[in-house]
């Protein structure tokens, strides 16, 4: 009880304890906000890493090699990766989209990855979430999504829309309405959903009539129906979903006579933590085709922020390590302070240890409350970055470079409690040699000196 009356009086009633819980804060509080938005920025890519991959992806084993799209070989994936599987077939080429406006026509070539998909089976994958899609083609990513009369929705185009409502009138006019049937018209192309940054770079607008032409030499129409924003700026500049069956046409898939269609591979989506290796291995064992799980197709780009985060927290801290002066020369000032009070009560019979442990427990208390201070500092500048750059106008980082309109932040715990933790162990190391220095005082030389 002793050691804790004089630690707590210690530390609350002179001014140079409180230099040393400052410093402790400002050490806590800069690495809780920098990690803080490295984390955000880890957390984000992962989602849009992971927002362009399925759990599972089941190819052939060969480079290039097609696979029937027969849906025995489908079951069989979905058993072999367990309950609660979901497939959904995919054809991945490239191709060349150009705008079909008139005179020009020919004349001006985009690159575009095709992803040849069946729209429900991938929605329910979760690929083609609703909020990625109807982005506007701009530079500004804050601006709302495109309102329903300038867009499509998926691969149903307006002109697609408009068809159907013609079709409606045609059957209310087989119905005995009255209404003439109208004269026969082109069927509308089938859509297609554009990264968004493929519409604004080349100054394409949704409706506009386009071709796809493959390799092969296959050119095919198609009508701009939506844009989809995947958050990855390398996919937004050249993603091009289609159809299925449009993909498998363009590259030469499609079915002929007995041969049934081909696909590229099926992606496949498990039960939220399944542990996707071993599915992975039971896929490639039960059909000999060659599984790959997200984060080894696309996980390089987490793993190596990983890496620059796991970096940038030895430095923070070291840095960190430097508040070691300030707490020794704070604890040692104090010490060589209360010198005379400590003499005095070692000689009324006060141990050593309590003595030490006074200032030990008061260095405790110090990184406890300035820790504390640090992650309320640190998270409070967090919750205000975003605010603050819009209020003044200014973005703390280029929106062309990282791709999202706001600075992204994490509110991990353990980031907090991680600096914290450190700052303690090297706060106790620095109050540890004036604590043993006051436990060595003599009372005799204190009460000699003071008379």
């Amino acid at each position: 009880m002793l050691a804790l009356h004089l630690g707590l009086r210690y530390l609350r009633r002179r001014r140079a304890a409180w230099l040393a819980v400052g410093a402790i804060t400002l050490t806590v509080a800069v690495p809780v906000l920098v990690l803080g938005v490295m984390q955000g920025w880890i957390d984000v890519t992962a989602r849009q890493v992971r927002a362009n991959e399925s759990d599972l992806t089941v190819e052939a084993g060969g480079f290039g090699e097609a696979l029937p799209q027969e849906p025995r070989l489908e079951a069989a994936i979905a058993a072999a990766a367990g309950p609660g599987a979901d497939t959904a077939p995919f054809v991945s080429s490239w191709a060349v989209l150009v705008p079909r406006t008139g005179a020009n026509d020919g004349q001006k070539g985009i690159p575009v990855q095709i992803d040849g998909v069946a729209w429900e089976a991938d929605r329910q994958l979760g690929r083609i979430a609703g909020q990625l899609l109807h982005k506007p083609p701009v530079t500004d990513l804050g601006i709302p999504d495109l309102a329903p009369s300038q867009r499509g929705t998926g691969f149903l185009t307006p002109s697609m829309r408009d068809e159907l409502c013609l079709r409606g009138l045609e059957v209310a006019a087989a119905a005995g309405t009255g209404l003439l049937a109208l004269p026969p018209r082109p069927r509308p192309a089938p859509g297609v959903v554009c990264g968004r940054e493929v519409l604004y770079s080349h100054g394409l607008r949704l409706g506009m009539p386009v071709w796809l032409a493959a390799s092969t030499g296959t050119r095919l129409n198609a009508e701009l129906s939506d844009t989809i924003g995947t958050g990855v700026l390398e996919v937004d500049r050249f993603l091009c979903i289609t159809p299925l069956p449009l993909a498998q046409r363009l590259v030469g898939y499609q079915g002929k006579g007995a041969r049934a269609a081909r696909i590229d591979g099926w992606r496949v989506n498990l039960p939220a933590g399944s542990d996707l290796r071993p599915a992975a291995r039971r896929i490639g064992e039960a059909t000999g085709l060659r599984a790959l799980a997200w984060t080894e197709r696309r996980g390089n780009a987490v793993r190596s922020l990983e890496l620059q985060r796991n970096i940038l927290v030895l430095v923070m801290v070291a840095i960190q390590a430097i508040a070691v002066f300030i707490v020794y020369a704070v604890f040692s000032t104090m010490v060589a302070e209360k010198r005379h009070d400590i003499g005095v009560l070692l000689g009324i019979g006060a141990r050593r240890r309590a003595i030490a442990g006074a200032f030990l427990l008061a260095g405790l208390a110090a990184c406890v409350a300035g820790g504390i201070g640090g992650w309320a500092l640190g998270w409070g500048a967090l919750a205000a970055l975003n605010p603050l750059s819009h209020f003044f106008g200014i973005p703390l980082f280029p929106q062309d470079v990282f791709y999202t309109p706001d600075a992204p932040t994490s509110f991990d715990p353990r980031l907090p409690l991680l600096f914290i933790g450190a700052m303690t162990t090297i706060g106790l190391a620095a109050v540890a040699l004036p604590a043993w220095r006051a436990a060595r005082i003599e009372p005799i030389e204190v009460l000699r000196d003071h008379g």
